[in-house]
């Protein structure tokens, strides 16, 4: 059996008489990492848990003292640590056991999300090496993601797992949760993202869910979640400092700072970034600045105080055929605040509390022509939510979590239909989550959650409620101690966006798009069933087969206005595989393949979505230069040709000619080299000057070459 492996970092001089113990706990057999694992010092019963993300902090006095990890389903660890004045980082590999019937008193806690084995954990050393220039860019190389942008940083960027969602005029139908760390961060007039606003410098893990979530996190998290989590827990970090640039008079700077003392910690890391774009108005500019302030104690208890403010003006270039002088400007805030405490042995609770606004302005640009004159539009969304969990850890195999959480969210948009007065959305939320290890390697999950949406159009308008109760199953069972098998059920809901409901706009193509107040809330139904195989550190594989059933699916059809409608059903079924190769510390391969087949009942076309796609990345390290080049290749796309003048009519509706974007395959390298504190990168993108789109009649950049230098501190 593989032993612990304790690293020992002496990093800081304390002031005080001890020594601050922080570090993180992996599974030994996936690399995972394990939420909620008890931490605790036999001599003085100072203690501590691992956060969701698998990271732990306490402070200890001087002296000889016995640490003990221990984790439900883990082999419990136990050793001798010598605490002098000097901060001690640990990194801790626990191995799987698999217990038997009768097996008594494994303590530990279990992650707050059910099915955390079926979760992808994407590290930064995984993804760095990357050098994407932006998240959404980023999100494109993970399993079951699809991200569809007029350009990589752009505003219009559609996020989609499985092919929950798609990209249509209107564009409303995101159904993808996206959190940063936990906290959810979408728009609340569409239900999107403010990609520009996401802290991409500070990103230190990524967590996929790719099932529905409905059972823990409520109607957001229908069609998957994504957890962006920052780098706040490791007091490890270094400063660092980076500037860059490359085609189309791209230049970009950021920055990363931390501060400690004592049981504080102080960080700020920000980036600037502008470019002139690959085609006429598709420029960029972006500043943003993220500070944080937390405070951690010897009895386990962790506060935490965050705000993201960004700004960006962005250029809307239209499609080739229709060119678009459209400009728009947004201000984003978030105000984020946590606190965990163990309250008596075996129970402990958290809260959460954030704030989020958006103000953006579209308008047009000073060279717009007279007949393309739009003026100007402004969105205001203001969403403020809180959390609150408890989690029940005092029977020997059996985990209780219980929770609620509430929100509330308005938006003054002057796209929406004009006798409509700043809607609102008010959702409550209250949950079950539970694990129980059954024995000889299984375990069982359960979860449960109870949804209740109020959305208030204004003026005395007809108020709509919407409520769903979702559930979840997940079983386990772990073979000769790591190769895995799960099997799950999961159900996913989601009430409409005040877009789908109120929307009313005519776009600079002039498409008249207009909600629908009747619509109804969205389902799913989803099965799955995964084998994770860890043949050893070097070689890990996995695959996964899921079937998942819409009812009621929202989308924006071509009728006169293009109006959104619910789909009487539509059903997914697929295939993910991924793996990773890497023998030795010279060269390493990993990729991964999707398979996705879906179809309407109604035979009606589900547009933009590859049947198969597929990544390979090979990466060769050497004394003079690191070398990563990966391809990724996507398989024709049909999308329906709105901008045709070629079109019949059914009663209201329009039929547009369907047409087919063509198989692509897009390479590029990655050439870098660390020279002392400083390291060196040039990106080649798109190697071969390809023409391709994304989406209909918009092309995307040719060959790219961006360079970077990064400072360490």
């Amino acid at each position: 059996m593989k032993q612990l492996n304790l690293v020992f970092f002496f990093i800081i001089i304390s002031f005080s008489t001890g020594a601050t113990i922080s570090g993180s706990i992996k599974n030994s057999a996936n690399l995972k990492y394990i939420p909620n694992a008890n931490i605790y010092f036999s001599e003085n019963e100072i203690g501590s848990v691992s956060d969701s993300y698998g990271y732990f902090e306490i402070e200890v006095p001087q002296g000889q003292y016995t640490i003990n990890i221990t984790n439900i389903g883990f082999r419990p660890y136990s050793s001798v640590l010598n605490i002098e004045n000097e901060d001690i980082s640990l990194s801790v590999d626990m191995d799987p056991v698999i217990l038997n019937f009768g097996e008594i008193s494994v303590e530990g806690l279990i992650s707050t999300r059910l099915g955390f084995e079926s979760v992808n954990v994407f590290t930064k050393d995984e993804f760095q090496s990357s050098k994407k220039q932006s998240v959404t860019d980023l999100l494109r190389m993970l399993p079951g993601v699809e991200m569809q942008f007029a350009h990589p940083n752009g505003r219009n960027v559609n996020l989609s797992i499985r092919g929950s969602s798609d990209y249509k005029p209107g564009g409303y139908n995101n159904r993808v949760l996206v959190l940063l760390d936990g906290f959810p961060i979408l728009i609340p007039n569409s239900g999107a993202a403010d990609w520009s606003s996401i802290p991409l410098e500070s990103i230190a893990r990524i967590e996929v869910d790719n099932s529905p979530a409905s059972a823990q996190y409520g109607h957001n998290s229908m069609g998957g979640v994504i957890n962006l989590i920052t780098d706040d827990n490791n007091k490890l970090s270094p400063a660092t400092f980076s500037i860059g640039g490359g085609t189309f008079s791209t230049l970009s700077t950021s920055f990363n700072k931390k501060f400690i003392t004592g049981n504080w910690q102080l960080g700020f890391n920000g980036k600037a970034r502008s470019s002139n774009g690959h085609r006429n108005n598709s420029d960029d500019t972006l500043g943003r600045i993220r500070s944080y302030l937390k405070y951690v104690d010897n009895r386990g208890r962790n506060y935490r105080f965050s705000h993201i403010a960004s700004s960006s003006n962005i250029g809307h270039p239209g499609f080739s055929s229709s060119p678009s002088f459209r400009r728009s400007e947004r201000t984003s805030h978030y105000l984020q605040g946590h606190g965990f405490y163990p309250i008596v042995e075996g129970l402990s609770m958290s809260h959460s509390v954030y704030m989020n606004t958006f103000q953006t302005r579209y308008y047009d640009s000073e060279d717009t022509p007279l007949d393309k004159l739009q003026g100007e539009r402004s969105y205001d969304d203001i969403s403020i939510g809180l959390r609150s969990e408890a989690l029940m850890t005092r029977w020997e195999r059996w985990i209780v979590m219980i929770g609620a959480d509430s929100d509330w969210s308005r938006s003054k948009v002057t796209v929406f239909n004009p006798v409509y007065d700043s809607p609102t959305q008010l959702s409550l939320g209250s949950f079950l989550q539970t694990k129980y290890l059954i024995g000889n390697g299984w375990s069982l999950g359960l979860g449960y959650r109870f949804d209740y949406r109020l959305t208030d159009p204004g003026n005395n308008y007809k108020q709509r409620i919407y409520s769903n109760k979702s559930p979840k199953l997940n079983l386990l069972y772990m073979l000769k101690n790591k190769r895995s098998f799960t099997i799950s059920y999961s159900e996913g809901f989601r009430a409409p966006s005040l877009s789908e409901l109120y929307l009313q706009h005519i776009s600079s193509y002039g498409l008249i798009q207009q909600g629908n107040p009747e619509v109804l809330p969205e389902r799913v139904r989803a099965y799955e069933l995964s084998y994770e195989h860890p043949h050893s550190d070097s070689w890990i594989w996995s695959v996964s087969t899921f079937f998942n059933q819409y009812e009621d699916m929202i989308d924006f059809v071509y009728t006169l206005p293009v109006r959104a409608v619910n789909r009487k059903g539509v059903n997914g079924n697929g295939l993910e595989y991924q793996f990773k190769y890497a023998p030795n510390e010279i060269i390493s391969v990993s990729g991964q393949y999707n398979y996705l087949n879906m179809e309407d009942k109604e035979e009606i076309p589900v547009l933009y979505r590859s049947k198969h796609r597929a990544q390979l990345s090979v990466e060769f390290k050497s004394k003079l230069v690191n070398c990563l080049f990966t391809a990724n290749y996507w398989s024709e796309q049909f999308y329906e040709d709105f901008l045709s003048h070629e079109y019949s009519m059914d009663g209201d509706k329009v039929i547009f000619p369907t047409k087919i974007l063509p198989e692509q395959i897009i390479p590029e390298l990655i050439l870098s080299r660390e020279i002392r504190s400083f390291d060196v990168s040039l990106k080649i993108v798109n190697i071969f000057n390809k023409k391709y789109e994304l989406i209909q009649d918009y092309p995307m950049p040719g060959r790219c070459l961006y360079g970077t230098l990064t400072k360490t501190i």
